[in-house]
């Protein structure tokens, strides 16, 4: 639980935990606070999860903004809330950007498609990931499955500037981004299939892979996900200029 502000099945929440964090109080502190404020259900019903916090079980409650600026306006204004507050304001405005992101791009019949088309050369990819799993294993690897991970977040870091995290990046990549993301599929899938077939060492594979990701990025400089709503591809996406200026 490490993200201030996060999305969750369409909907934006921050936590009691980060709250707590945010103003330097006790999470128990917090979660009393919570518990003896009735009127924080007035906007939904609070929804409490379950989380490990040194080995025993803790209540961890997810509030909406409104519930969060609620509870928080109930605590002493010290230098120290005010600016967790504005910080936390930005957040869930920064968040607010991203899910209409979302949603507006699930409704754009040319989006889904340029979607559809990319997950065909994904499976390709990760069938030959499957693949290298098992070579390297076969070599002696102690933790080849890792590289189902490690390859995506390599590809990720290599071509994009990614201001936050989503419950599915290419959601949220434009059409160019998802362009150039299914040609990298295809350069580690190549990479994979040519060195299995070669008998090379796994880790020399992985490396030509890395190389040819890394020969993508010199041709197209990397590209903000999540940073710069009005460069979205959907016309009516783009906001005015003084929304979008952080």
């Amino acid at each position: 639980m490490n993200n201030l502000v996060f999305l969750e099945n369409n909907m934006i929440f921050t936590n009691s935990m980060e709250i707590a964090k945010g103003v330097n109080h006790s999470h128990t502190s917090v979660l009393r606070l919570i518990q003896n404020s009735m009127d924080l259900e007035l906007f939904t019903s609070l929804k409490v999860i379950k989380v490990s916090t040194k080995g025993r079980p803790s209540d961890v409650y997810n509030l909406t903004e409104e519930q969060a600026t609620l509870l928080i306006a109930l605590m002493r204004n010290t230098p120290l809330v005010r600016e967790f507050k504005c910080k936390l304001v930005k957040e869930f405005f920064k968040q607010r950007r991203a899910l209409d992101k979302l949603l507006a791009y699930k409704g754009n019949a040319e989006h889904l498609a340029a979607r559809k088309e990319g997950k065909t050369a994904r499976l390709e990819e990760t069938d030959w990931i499957k693949k290298f799993v098992n070579y390297a294993t076969e070599q002696g690897s102690k933790s080849a499955h890792m590289y189902y991970v490690s390859i995506s977040n390599m590809q990720n870091k290599a071509l994009f500037f990614i201001a936050q995290k989503f419950p599915n990046l290419r959601d949220v990549m434009d059409f160019e981004q998802l362009a150039l993301v299914k040609v990298a599929d295809i350069a580690v899938k190549n990479a994979i299939k040519e060195g299995i077939e070669k008998s090379l060492p796994y880790k020399e594979i992985y490396v030509t892979a890395k190389n040819r990701v890394i020969a993508l990025e010199k041709i197209f400089p990397k590209s903000p996900i999540g940073l710069l709503l009005e460069k979205s591809n959907v016309p009516f996406l783009q906001q005015p200029k003084e929304l979008t200026n952080e």
